[in-house]
């Protein structure tokens, strides 16, 4: 992150989709659930089409967004039958730390959409896409041009513990959400305590991925990055 229009396009990420949250889950319930997920995918897009300013035609890096959110929504639907057994996170990290945070946004938000066309989409479907999108972002900021993006255990250990708290915390922000107004402290507490086997499985699964085939997956992408110049050339290590 180095310019000025990285600042505006994370703080666009960070604070302007949690505000389309909270009013879409306020002002409707959480019934306009569709509407909330378009208005986020829409902002999730504008730091990508930043990157296609310079480049008079896109297609490919079109293409490998298309590619990455295919695996993703592949990985999750593989697995449907082990309640958060999903590989579809270390994709997602995989992906933001080879091509950038705003990949790893997009990629996380929209595969989380898609695949809800599997899963069943409903008003927690803009909280995962939120959530997912973060872990994205996050790993990308972290990792897209620092020379750890290689190291298995550094990627592994950082994407397991991203996932199971931040994902786990704003999905199950959610649940909590769901609740009447009236809602004891406890009963809110109690919530997040629930959440949290769930989490760590998510989450653990993810570490063990990114483990195994993290490096891997991550230079297969990088040599797409420096082969066809896609988003712009990662820093070598």
């Amino acid at each position: 992150m180095s310019t000025k229009s990285d600042v505006l396009m994370i703080v666009l990420l960070c604070v302007g989709v949690p505000v389309l949250l909270t009013a879409g889950f306020f002002l409707s319930n959480g019934s306009r659930y569709y509407l909330t997920s378009a208005l986020i995918l829409l902002l999730s897009m504008l730091p990508v089409f930043r990157l296609f300013e310079k480049k008079k035609s896109p297609v490919r890096e079109v293409v490998a967004l298309a590619a990455l959110t295919a695996i993703a929504v592949a990985s999750r639907a593989a697995f449907y039958m082990l309640p958060q057994v999903k590989p579809i996170a270390a994709v997602v990290i995989t992906a933001a730390v080879s091509f950038g945070y705003e990949v790893g946004f997009l990629v996380g938000a929209l595969s989380m959409f898609l695949s809800n066309m599997i899963f069943g989409q409903g008003s927690w479907t803009p909280f995962q896409m939120f959530a997912l999108g973060m872990v994205g972002l996050i790993c990308g900021l972290l990792f897209h041009t620092s020379k750890y993006r290689r190291n298995r255990w550094v990627l592994g250990l950082s994407g397991g513990l991203l996932t199971a708290v931040v994902y786990g915390v704003i999905v199950d922000t959610h649940s909590a959400l769901m609740l009447s107004a009236d809602a004891s402290f406890g009963s809110i507490l109690a919530i997040y305590a629930a959440g949290i086997p769930m989490n760590l499985i998510f989450g653990g699964t993810t570490a063990l991925l990114l483990l195994l085939f993290g490096e891997t997956f991550t230079q297969k992408l990088e040599r797409l990055t420096v082969k066809y110049g896609l988003f712009g050339k990662a820093e070598s290590s």
